[in-house]
């Protein structure tokens, strides 16, 4: 018996040979085994508004599905660090990613997601940046998020490849 998940994800297909992790080395040092979930979570969003990395489909729905499933997957596998700040960075990043995608703002998305993934593998110091980042970002000013964003050049640059 297939389920409905299951059968909306068939016509996704896998890359081979997997990509390497994007986000996961940025946070790995709070999050240890559990930053994976960066990445399932980037991968979320890259099947809903961007070029996903690890499964194509031409069947939106099958995208948009495909996309919820690896948001809720990863968003469990950061939970099981047992970090909770970890958890609301990322229901805010998600939330903001998706408004800047509706008001035609992309070239942001990429600097928000380094300087997110790099916050909550720093700590408390570096989500406090952050989030006055993030207030100014919503204020208008880019520069905030693009300087947290700045240390990691490559990182940054993946990200606008995927999310262009």
């Amino acid at each position: 018996m297939s389920s409905p998940l299951a059968d909306c994800a068939l016509p996704l297909t896998l890359t081979n040979p997997r990509p390497p992790h994007v986000l996961a080395p940025l946070g790995a040092s709070r999050l240890s085994a559990h930053a994976d979930g960066l990445d399932l979570i980037l991968e979320g969003f890259l099947l809903h508004h961007g070029r996903p990395r690890l499964a194509t489909s031409d069947d939106a729905d099958a995208r948009l599905l495909a996309g919820d499933y690896c948001y809720a997957r990863g968003l469990v596998r950061v939970a099981e660090a047992g970090d909770l700040g970890a958890i609301g960075a990322l229901s805010r990043l998600i939330a903001l990613s998706s408004a800047l995608v509706a008001e035609g703002e992309r070239e942001t998305l990429a600097a928000l997601w380094t300087a997110t993934a790099r916050a909550i593998g720093e700590g408390d110091e570096a989500r406090e940046r952050l989030a006055v980042a993030v207030g100014r970002l919503q204020a208008g000013d880019r520069a905030p998020i693009s300087a947290l964003a700045s240390s990691h050049p490559e990182t940054r640059d993946q990200l606008i490849e995927a999310m262009s």
